[in-house]
This record gives structure tokens, C-alpha cells and sequence, in this order.
């Protein structure tokens, strides 16, 4: 076996909310969410000299946050309960994700390493973005992260009811829209065993409540992207939004699961921003702009309205294609895929 460098490059997701119907109602952990540019993960992977028999768990180096090379680190354990042919690694994490602000920082990167390793044992990549999770350990609910890592752009998780390549559709968003990212420093939504815990208790919500969300997608969502229409997105957006948090309301304790958030938003709405969703279990939310210019009127709204600085905001464009892995030129004539 050869010894490539393999990069990864991914983007992150935004959730907007899981919808949690039944089998009469549908949308079994359905959804709508969208890939954003950056934050990403930006990753290198490349063989040590050891002989693949000889591997312990200790043996991967792995460069970056403890957090993160401590989740690489086990993957790569479960990996080579498949891949028996992998080597020892040299991991360095040069960007990243942060985790459990509503992100999907740990899809991204499970995803990421689970097909490089695969490229670098001469495996395809792999066949479905179901398969690569599988590998990975992921899709355990949404499907979002899953095909967003594989495809970019705005994703419609018709739900675990749906087999196959016909449980999500994608749209591309037009490519001068942005998305306001802003979370509390230092603050971590649900996450682990507290948030499978919760899912443990089945919560399920009313048929009326999974038509009025399969609604706002159908009928506003999707229209306003396929039409460019920016005002109609950004109100459906908040709309559907609103109306999913109002089912988590009881766990996380409001629509937007922290305080300083939920301030911030209701400041500007009354100033006339529309759009502001959390993402996933928070607490991080993602306001959409129409440009650039826009992004930067809202930052600035923003910063007028945080004078303790206890935020942290950025502005990021869709990202419209899958993630990127590849090997130098050097190395190999096939530079590049797009996964």
C-alpha cells in the first residue's frame, strides 16, 4: 500500500430543528438545515512508519484541541475494527469546528476522517452518505449533516420513514446570501448521554404540529429559495424556527435555549431583523442576509446591542457543494474529489 497525504476540508450545518413525528404523521427525525463555508474543519492526515500489525491506539499522533483529538483518536479505533489495513497516523487539525453550539462539528469531522481513511486503503470513498455514516458511527437521527458533508446547500430531511436517496432533497442557495452566526462564549448546547437520555423518552409531537412544519417547508421554504425571494426565506426561516423551539421550549427552557440569545433576538426583531434561528440544541443561532453589505449592518446591530462583549459573531456564505478531500499533486494524479 502507498503512503498518501490525504487533506480534508469541510464546511459546518446549521439544523433548524428536528421534527419528531410518528409513523401515522411522518417526518420520523425529519428537518431543514444548510451548510455554511466556515467554521470548517481543515485536517492532514499522513502514514507513520509502523507496520499496521504493530498498532495500539497510542500510536496515531494527533495535533490539535484535546477535545477534538481525543474524538479522532477514537474513531480511528473503530475504524480499523474495518479498515485492518490502516496505518499509524499523523493527524494535524489546523481548523476547526467548535463543539455542541449547534454546528454539527463532530458529523463533519467523523465524516471527514472515515473517507480519507478509506481513500488511503484503497477503498472508494464511499458508495452513499448513509454508508460513510455507518462507518463513522453517525446519522443516528438527521440526516442533515449526513448529506450536507456529501452534497452542501440547503437540505429537507423528509424523515427515517424514507428510504434511501429519497429522504432528502437539496437546494443550492444563491450564493450572495449570507448567515449570521451568533453564540454565548464559552456556553455548550445539550449534548451526550443528556441528550440521548432525552430522546430516550420517545418525545413525539402532534400531528398538527408536524403538518404546520411540513407546511412552512413546502409551501414558504422551498419556494423562496428555488425564486431567490430573500424576505419570504428569512420569515419562513424564523417562522419555522420559532414553531419547532416551541416543542423543545420544555427542555431547554425557551424557544432559544440561552438568555443572552434570547434578548438579543427579541432586540432585533423589535429593530426590524428577521430570520434568527437556533441551530440544533443551541445555543448558537444563524441569521440570514441577503449580501454581504447586509451581513455587516447586521453585525453591527449586533455589537450595538452587546456592549459587554459576552458574544461571539461571524458571518459565513452557503456552501453549495460537498466536502473536499484530496491528495498533493505530487502524490497522485487524482487531486482532488468533491465528496
Amino acid at each position: 500500500m502507498t503512503s498518501p497525504t490525504i487533506r480534508i476540508q469541510t464546511g459546518s450545518r446549521l439544523h433548524f430543528g428536528l421534527i419528531l413525528g410518528d409513523e401515522s404523521s411522518g417526518w420520523i427525525f425529519g428537518g431543514v438545515g444548510l451548510m455554511l463555508e466556515r467554521p470548517g474543519w481543515h485536517v492532514q492526515l499522513q502514514p507513520q512508519a509502523t507496520s499496521p500489525a504493530a498498532l495500539v491506539p497510542s500510536d496515531d499522533v494527533v495535533l490539535g484541541t484535546d477535545q477534538a483529538a481525543q474524538r479522532v483518536r477514537k474513531l480511528l479505533g473503530r475504524l480499523r475494527a474495518v479498515m485492518p489495513d490502516l496505518p499509524c497516523l499523523h493527524v494535524q487539525l489546523s481548523a476547526e469546528v467548535p463543539f455542541h453550539t449547534g454546528l454539527g462539528a463532530g458529523t463533519q469531522l467523523d465524516l471527514g476522517i472515515a473517507a480519507a481513511c478509506r481513500w488511503m486503503c484503497r477503498q472508494q470513498t464511499h458508495q452513499s452518505p448513509l454508508e460513510l455514516a455507518v462507518a463513522a458511527g453517525r446519522a443516528e437521527r438527521s440526516a442533515i449533516g449526513t448529506w450536507g458533508f456529501d452534497r452542501g446547500g440547503f437540505l429537507v430531511d423528509y424523515g427515517a420513514g424514507v428510504a434511501g436517496a429519497e429522504r432528502v432533497c437539496r437546494l443550492a442557495l444563491p450564493d450572495g446570501w449570507r448567515i449570521v452566526l451568533v453564540r454565548p462564549r464559552a456556553t455548550q448546547g445539550l449534548s451526550g448521554a443528556a441528550e440521548s437520555a432525552w430522546f430516550g423518552t420517545r418525545p413525539r409531537m402532534t400531528a398538527p404540529h408536524v403538518q404546520q412544519l411540513a407546511d412552512i417547508i413546502s409551501r414558504q421554504l422551498q419556494p423562496a429559495i428555488e425564486h431567490g425571494r430573500f424576505q419570504e426565506f428569512a420569515a419562513a426561516l424564523q417562522q419555522y424556527g420559532d414553531a419547532a423551539g416551541q416543542f423543545y421550549a420544555g427542555r431547554q427552557g425557551h424557544v432559544f435555549a440561552d438568555q443572552r440569545i434570547r434578548q438579543l433576538v427579541a432586540a432585533l426583531r423589535q429593530r426590524g431583523v428577521t430570520g434568527a434561528a437556533q441551530s440544533s440544541w443551541g445555543p448558537g443561532i444563524g441569521i440570514p442576509a441577503e449580501s454581504s453589505a447586509h451581513a455587516s449592518r447586521i453585525e453591527t446591530q449586533i455589537a450595538e446591542l452587546d456592549r459587554a462583549g459576552e458574544l461571539l459573531v461571524s458571518t459565513s456564505a452557503p456552501r453549495n457543494c460537498g466536502a473536499t478531500i484530496s491528495q498533493p499533486a505530487a502524490e497522485s494524479r487524482c487531486d482532488t474529489r468533491i465528496v
